[in-house]
């Protein structure tokens, strides 16, 4: 995203470049994951920052705020935040007041870290053969 590379100090055009596109990738992904770090599981922490490269990282606290209010882990990605990520297409949960950074197509973003972390086990699985 434009933005996210501006604020990473890149230019959309030096994204072109694989080993700046790398490189920044990266580095997103590593500040996306301290802004886990009270999630010590590191799965957990994981798929949390899977789902802010994908979603935005205000998009998984806003998914967070909502699972604590209905009585969820804002801290488990499974059955807890990944469900009020897909929620997040709904009026009634997007305009929730605890959400800051409204809607968002949830469903892509679940299913984007069902399918890294069903890839991570897949190849995982294979470099123990």
């Amino acid at each position: 995203m434009p933005n996210t590379a501006k604020a990473l100090g890149v230019t959309p055009h030096e994204l072109k470049d694989p080993e700046v596109g790398i490189r920044t990738g990266v580095d997103c992904l590593r500040r996306f994951r301290q802004g886990f770090s009270k999630i010590e599981d590191p799965k957990e922490r994981m798929k949390f920052t899977l789902a802010s490269y994908n979603a935005g990282i205000g998009h998984v606290y806003d998914a967070q705020k909502l699972a604590e209010k209905y009585g969820k882990d804002p801290n488990k990605w499974d059955d807890n935040v990944a469900e009020y990520i897909r929620l997040k297409s709904d009026p009634l949960y997007y305009n929730d007041p605890v959400c800051k950074h409204g809607y968002l197509r949830g469903s892509e973003t679940y299913n984007y870290v069902r399918e890294v972390m069903e890839r991570y086990k897949y190849y995982k699985d294979k470099t123990k053969a």
